[in-house]
Order: structure tokens, then sequence, then C-alpha cells
């Protein structure tokens, strides 16, 4: 996998690249990223694999709450489902499990690991993701070394219903301050993920629009192809 470092999503050798090229070069195939609800009740790894088949193209495991060993069992068994799908597997907070099971990456919020940290563990080839609420903070996660910053809640969100929505138009500064990738994270829906993605966004982060329906691979195939029309209004 290539090195992931600060400042390399908009160009790479002086040359402008696409938005699906940015994706590419992480190894990642759709800008439907799938974050596992936080129940260690039910099979993460079946659900995992029903959100690949119908196209997501990354998946982050989040376990709030559980043991080390109980991270480290779940995530190897999630693990294996994302290598057969071709699909990077990031862990929630954790770089030590993550180092553990050989996930591609973390995700930190701004009260875990330090993202220069988090570079410093797993080294220039980690997806290295980071919670950043504005356009400040958007920047020093870059210059810290993410791979790419996540921005919201975009709407109402069942996950977090304490945080008030900033909406897609938060976006374009964040776009407009760094070049890494951007993600939106927060209730976002197939009836609302075009939004984000002409807001500005490379990845649109999702958990109950896929956990929660009675089909999670064909609720996965909807949002890929509502991020296909509103990437391609005219076609």
């Amino acid at each position: 996998m290539p090195a992931h470092s600060a400042g390399q999503s908009e160009r790479h050798g002086g040359v402008e690249r696409s938005e699906a090229e940015d994706l590419a070069a992480i190894g990642v195939r759709s800008p439907v990223y799938f974050i596992t609800p936080s129940r260690p009740d039910i099979d993460l790894a079946s659900l995992v694999a029903r959100a690949i088949e119908g196209g997501v193209g990354m998946v982050q495991l989040r376990l709030k709450g559980s043991s080390a060993r109980q991270l480290v069992e779940r995530a190897a068994g999630v693990l294996e489902v994302c290598r057969r799908g071709g699909v990077p597997l990031i862990i929630n907070d954790r770089a030590d499990v993550c180092l553990a099971v050989g996930a591609d990456g973390v995700h930190v919020g701004q009260d875990d690991l330090p993202v220069a940290h988090a570079r410093r563990i797993l080294g220039p080839a980690a997806i290295i993701g980071a919670t950043t609420q504005t356009p400040e903070l958007a920047v020093k996660a870059a210059q810290a070394g993410a791979t790419y910053v996540a921005v919201g809640p975009m709407f109402a969100s069942p996950t977090k219903p304490e945080k008030d929505a900033i909406g897609p138009g938060a976006l374009a500064p964040v776009k407009g301050a760094v070049k890494v990738l951007v993600c939106a994270i927060g209730g976002i829906t197939r009836e609302n993920i075009g939004e984000v993605i002409t807001g500005g966004a490379h990845l649109a982060a999702v958990v109950t629009a896929i956990s929660e329906a009675d089909d999670p691979a064909a609720a996965a195939a909807a949002l890929v192809a509502a991020v296909r029309g509103a990437a391609s209004p005219g076609s």
C-alpha cells in the first residue's frame, strides 16, 4: 500500500488528480464508508460482508467499551472479510489493535491518540483519519499526517443525538483548507448522501443507513448508486 502522508491527495507529481484517483491511491473503490454499529451482540463479520457485497469502499470497526482482547478478536474476523473483499479496514481509536491485527489504519477523535503519534506508531503506509469540526482542526490534523479528515455531523445523527448538525455547507471551507481527503459523517442516508458529495466530500460515512436496513447489501448498493448519480448528474 502506498504511503499516505499529509498533503498528498489532490496533487501527485504536480499533476491534479481526480477524486476517484485520490480514493484509489489508498485502495478505496467507492466513497461510501461503512462504520460498524457499536454493538458487540451482533455478527459484525456477516454485516460487513453484506456491506462489502453492496459496494462500500472502506470499513471502520467501532466498538466502544470493548476490552482490548474483545477488539482484537472481533477485528481479526472483520479483517478477514475485508481482505476477501479487497476493502481497507480502519479501527476506531485503537492504534494498538490496528497494529496487532494488521488492519489498514485507525480513526482518532480530538480526545484520542494524537494524529502524529498514530502516524509514528503505524508508519507511512497506514490510513489515518481524524475527526475535525473546523478548518483549523483539519489543517492541524493534515499537517500531523492524517490521510483524511472527518467533518460532521452533517445531519441529525441517531448515533450521536447530542451533537448539533452543521450541514453540508461546512465541507467547502475544510476542503479549501487542506489537501487531504475530506469525509462527511453524521446522519447520512440514501436520500441525502448526494448533498455531501456535491458539497465536496470525498468520502461519506454511514452507520445505520446500512446496519439497520433489512437488506444491508441492497442498502449499500443504493448508497453507492446515489453517490454515482450525484457525481454524474447529467448521465
